[in-house]
C-alpha cells in the first residue's frame, strides 16, 4: 500500500486538529485556564486543571473531550479512551469523539475496535478526511479491498489530485477483483497528466510488487508516451516484459533503455539476458562481447556471453569462458550445469553428467539440472534407466509443472512398459504447453503403440500444424531456461 497519511496518535496530527476544531466552536465560557494551557502545550497542567473543573461539572461533554485530548497528548492511551468514553453521551458532537477513539485504538493495535469507531464517526461525518484515511489504512492493512473502496473513493473525490489516494485506490480495486474499475482508473490517473515521473514509476512499481504485471505494464506504457526519452521507464519496462516472458518486446525496450543509459549495469544485463531469451544469439554475443569489456568485474555478462555461445554452437569457447567462470565461482551451481550442457553439446559425455552431478550438489532444489543429468543418462542405454527415472521425478517433484521433465520421463517410462503413466504425463505436457511441438510427436507415437488410432492422428495433425507454422518451443536440456547470472 503506498498511500495512506495516517496520523497516529503518537504524532498527535489528527487528533490535534480535531480537537482544536471543537476548541474553536466552544462557547466563550469553555475559554478556560486549561484551554489555555493546551493551546500552549501544556497538557500536564491542562489534565489537572480539566480534572478540577470535572469534579463540579461532571456532566460537561466538552471537558471530558479535551480531558481525553490531553491524556492523549500524554500518551496515556487508556484513561484517554475511557475520558472520551464519557464524552460521548454528553455530547452533542460525537463525531470527533469516534474519530479520536479510532486513533487510539489503532494506537494499541486494536484493529476491531478502531474500526467500530471509524465506521460510528463516518456515518456521522462521512466526508472527514483523516477518518476516511485512517479507515482505509486499516482495512487494506487487514486485506479487506472491497470494504476499503468506499473511503477511498471519497478521498479522491475530496482530493482528485492527491496521487497517493488515487494509487491506493486503484491497488484496491485490483486487490477487490474489480479489474475493469482497476484499469479505468489507471486511464484516468495517467491521462489527467497530474502524475510525475517518479510518482508514476512507483506507482508501476508498486503494482508489479502486487502481481499485477498487466496493470504495471499499462502505467509504464502510459509514461513511455509522455516520457519516450526516460531510461529509467524503458528499462523496467523492458524487465516487466522479461518476467512475463514476451522477450522479443522485452529487448526492445532494454535496447533503448541502453542507449539511453550506457552505463547502466542493471539494464545492460537485462538486454542481455532478453536477447539471449528470445535466441538472437548473434545479436547478444555483438552485445556482451562489448559489456564484458565495459563492465570487466560483473561476471554476470561473462556468463551470459558463454550462454551466447553455446547458442551459437560456439561450445569451445563457452567452455573456455564458463572453466574460467567456475575457479571464480566455484560455488555456482548455474555455472556447472551449463558447463554440463556445453560439454554434452559437444560430445563429450563423461565431463557433462560431471558438471550436472556438481550442479546438483550445488544447488540441490534446481529441477533443470536433474531434468538434463536424467536425459543424458536415458540416451545411454537400459543401464542408466533406473537413475534417469529417479533423477526426473525429482525434477518433477521440485517443479510438477514442467512439461520438459513430463517428455524426457515419459521416454524412460515407455522403455520400461509404463504406457499409461507415460501417456498420462504427455497428456499434462501438451494440456500446460500447447505450442510444444516435440510434446506432441511423442504422444502420437505413444497412442500409436497404445493402438490409440484416432489420438494418435489428431496428435500428429496438430503436430504438423504446428510443423508448418514453425512455432518450436523446443527445449534444449543442456540450456537454462532462464539466463540470470552466476
Amino acid at each position: 500500500m503506498w498511500l495512506l497519511k495516517r496520523s497516529p496518535v503518537g504524532a498527535g496530527v489528527a487528533l490535534c486538529l480535531l480537537a482544536l476544531s471543537v476548541l474553536t466552536q466552544s462557547p466563550a465560557t469553555l475559554l478556560s485556564q486549561a484551554e489555555r494551557e493546551m493551546t500552549a502545550g501544556q497538557y500536564g497542567r491542562a489534565e489537572s486543571e480539566l480534572l478540577r473543573q470535572l469534579r463540579t461539572d461532571p456532566k460537561n461533554g466538552s471537558l471530558w473531550f479535551l480531558l481525553g485530548v490531553a491524556r492523549a497528548q500524554l500518551k496515556e492511551t487508556d484513561p484517554a479512551i475511557e475520558a472520551f468514553q464519557k464524552a460521548l453521551p454528553l455530547s452533542a458532537e460525537q463525531a470527533p469523539i469516534y474519530f479520536n477513539l479510532g486513533l487510539l485504538y489503532m494506537e494499541k493495535n486494536d484493529s476491531a475496535k478502531a474500526l467500530e469507531a471509524y465506521n460510528r464517526g463516518l456515518a456521522l461525518d462521512p466526508s472527514n478526511v483523516p477518518a476516511n484515511q485512517n479507515i482505509a489504512f486499516l482495512l487494506m492493512q487487514q486485506g479487506e479491498f472491497r470494504e476499503a473502496i468506499r473511503p477511498l473513493e471519497r478521498l479522491k473525490e475530496s482530493s482528485p489530485t492527491d496521487v497517493s489516494v488515487r494509487a491506493t485506490l486503484i491497488e484496491a480495486y485490483l486487490k477487490a477483483g474489480l479489474k475493469n474499475k482497476g484499469g479505468n482508473e489507471i486511464d484516468e490517473l495517467m491521462s489527467s497528466h497530474m502524475i510525475t515521473l517518479p510518482q508514476g514509476l512507483a506507482l508501476a512499481d508498486l503494482l508489479a510488487a502486487h502481481q499485477e504485471a498487466d496493470a504495471a505494464q499499462r502505467v509504464f506504457e502510459s509514461l513511455r508516451s509522455t516520457w519516450p526519452n526516460s531510461a529509467e521507464v524503458r528499462g523496467e519496462l523492458g524487465l516487466l516484459l522479461t518476467e512475463k516472458e514476451q522477450f522479443k518486446e522485452a529487448a526492445g525496450e532494454l535496447k533503448q533503455a541502453v542507449q539511453l543509459d550506457p552505463d547502466s549495469e542493471k539494464y545492460s544485463k537485462g538486454y542481455g539476458e532478453a536477447l539471449l531469451s528470445s535466441k538472437q544469439y548473434p545479436t547478444a554475443f555483438q552485445f556482451l562481447s562489448d559489456a564484458k569489456k565495459k563492465f570487466p568485474n560483473q561476471l554476470n555478462f561473462q556468463y551470459q556471453l558463454a550462454f551466447a555461445d553455446v547458442g551459437l554452437q560456439r561450445f569451445p569457447e563457452a567452455i573456455s569462458l564458463l572453466e574460467a567462470l567456475a575457479s571464480k565461482k566455484p560455488d555456482s551451481g548455474k555455472v556447472q550445469f551449463l558447463l554440463g550442457g556445453a560439454y554434452e553439446l559437444q560430445g563429450d559425455l563423461q565431463k557433462g553428467e560431471d558438471h550436472y552431478r556438481n550442479a546438483i550438489q550445488l544447488a540441490p532444489n534446481e529441477p533443470n539440472s536433474y531434468r538434463a543429468l536424467g536425459a543424458l543418462l536415458q540416451k545411454q542405454g537400459p543401464e542408466h534407466l533406473a537413475e534417469s527415472t529417479r533423477l526426473l521425478r525429482k525434477a518433477l517433484a521440485i517443479d510438477p509443472t514442467d512439461a520438459e521433465s513430463k517428455i524426457v520421463l515419459a521416454r524412460c517410462l515407455q522403455d520400461q512398459g509404463e504406457l499409461d503413466e507415460a501417456a498420462a504425463l504427455l497428456e499434462q505436457a501438451v494440456a500446460s504447453e500447447p505450442a510444444l511441438l516435440r510434446a506432441h510427436t511423442a504422444l502420437a507415437r505413444l497412442y500409436h503403440r497404445q493402438k490409440k488410432l484416432t489420438q494418435a492422428e489428431q496428435e500428429q495433425a496438430i503436430a504438423a500444424k504446428l510443423e508448418g507454422e514453425k512455432i518450436t518451443k523446443e527445449w534444449d536440456t543442456s540450456v537454462p531456461k532462464s539466463t540470470g547470472g552466476p
